[in-house]
C-alpha cells in the first residue's frame, strides 16, 4: 500500500471507531436533559474556566441576548451559576457548578470505561502496535503538523 491508500485506510478506519463508539456513547448522550445550544454551552464554559455573555455568544456564534435564555435554563439546572463582576457590574461571570462538572465528567468517564472495554478484547501485541501510532498521532498534532 502506497502512503495516500495508507492515509486513506486510517481516515476510514477513524470514521468507523467514531461510529462505532458513539453507538454505545449516544445513549449517555441522550438520557440529557439539555438543547445542542445549552451543551455546548456548559462545554465552552468548562474548558474556559469561567467566561462572560458575550464571549460565549461571539464563540455560539450568536448575540448576547440569545445567550440570555441558554443560560437561564442551565443556571436553573444548577449546571452554571451566573456572578456579579466585580470589576464591571454591568457583566456577569458564568461558571460550570460542581453539579455541570459532575455531568461532563461523567460523560467523559462513560466514554473513557467504554473504550478500555473494547481495548480489553485486543491482545498485547495489537495494543503495544496501537499506543505507538497514537503516540505518534498525537506528537504529530502536538508539533502543529496538521
Amino acid at each position: 500500500m502506497d502512503r495516500n491508500q495508507l492515509i486513506n485506510s486510517i481516515i476510514q478506519l477513524q470514521h468507523q471507531l467514531i461510529l462505532a463508539v458513539d453507538k454505545y456513547d449516544s445513549i449517555a448522550w441522550m438520557e440529557l436533559n439539555l438543547t445542542i445550544a445549552q451543551l455546548k454551552s456548559l462545554h465552552f464554559i468548562y474548558f474556559e474556566g469561567a467566561t462572560n455573555f458575550i464571549t460565549l455568544a461571539t464563540a455560539l456564534g450568536v448575540t448576547p441576548p440569545n445567550v440570555t435564555g441558554i443560560i437561564n435554563r442551565l443556571v436553573e439546572q444548577k449546571l452554571v451559576s451566573r456572578e456579579e463582576n466585580p470589576e464591571d457590574r454591568r457583566t456577569f461571570i458564568l461558571r460550570v457548578t460542581e453539579t455541570g462538572k459532575a455531568l461532563i465528567e461523567g460523560l467523559r468517564d462513560h466514554g473513557i470505561n467504554r473504550m478500555a472495554t473494547i481495548l480489553n478484547l485486543l491482545g498485547t501485541d495489537e495494543l503495544t502496535t496501537l499506543d505507538k501510532g497514537l503516540a505518534a498521532l498525537v506528537s504529530a498534532i502536538g508539533d502543529g503538523k496538521e
